[in-house]
């Protein structure tokens, strides 16, 4: 069914957009938003009355970036605190598949419209590894959020996150998180 809960992430996924945009016309990168597929519910008469998700899609953005293929999903949180169980396992698992074959993976995260961090897929991985199997945080609070993961809203483009993903892939030494991180790729237990 269609609710609020499906629509809280749409200000940031627009945000995202219209930057998108800006990098195509500025033809520095082609990133697209993922549609997510809907049959309609109808009521006796015929009508639509509702709607609900036919195929969960994998991640919310997907294109390339200076040669690389990029995939990544916008998360929002009204608080300071974001769960590293709001990533479904469907999408952890394309992510991991992504950045096993040489793709950029991340989570973009929104705090309250205000603040917002690219935070890389082997960081969110270890974090929802660690909470699930090693009695770690649940959560990664705003505080805890690195410095270079920042986007900083900017003057050519409304919200310029491949400032922070040229940082972290593509500057001397800027796949050292990858590096640090990696892990043997695997499939993602469920649970």
């Amino acid at each position: 069914m269609i609710s609020a809960q499906a629509n809280r992430g749409r200000p940031l996924e627009e945000l995202i957009i219209m930057a998108n945009r800006q990098y195509r016309a500025q033809c520095r990168a082609v990133i697209h938003k993922v549609p997510t597929a809907w049959i309609p519910l109808r009521d006796s008469r015929g009508r639509v009355v509702n709607a609900k998700v036919e195929e969960k899609a994998a991640v919310d953005f997907l294109g390339t970036y200076r040669g690389r293929s990029l995939a990544f999903d916008a998360k929002h949180c009204s608080g300071e605190r974001i769960r590293w169980d709001r990533l479904e396992d469907h999408q952890a698992q394309f992510l991991e598949d992504w950045t096993r074959d040489g793709g950029i993976g991340f989570i973009l995260v929104g705090f309250g419209m205000e603040r917002f961090f690219v935070v890389p897929w082997t960081v969110w991985r270890e974090g929802l590894l660690a909470w699930k199997y090693e009695g770690g945080q649940a959560s990664i609070s705003l505080k805890q959020m690195a410095p270079d993961w920042e986007v900083r809203l900017g003057n050519r483009v409304a919200l310029d996150y491949l400032q922070v993903v040229d940082s972290l892939w593509f500057s001397e030494g800027g796949n050292e998180i990858d590096q640090k991180r990696k892990r043997t790729p695997q499939v993602l237990p469920h649970g």
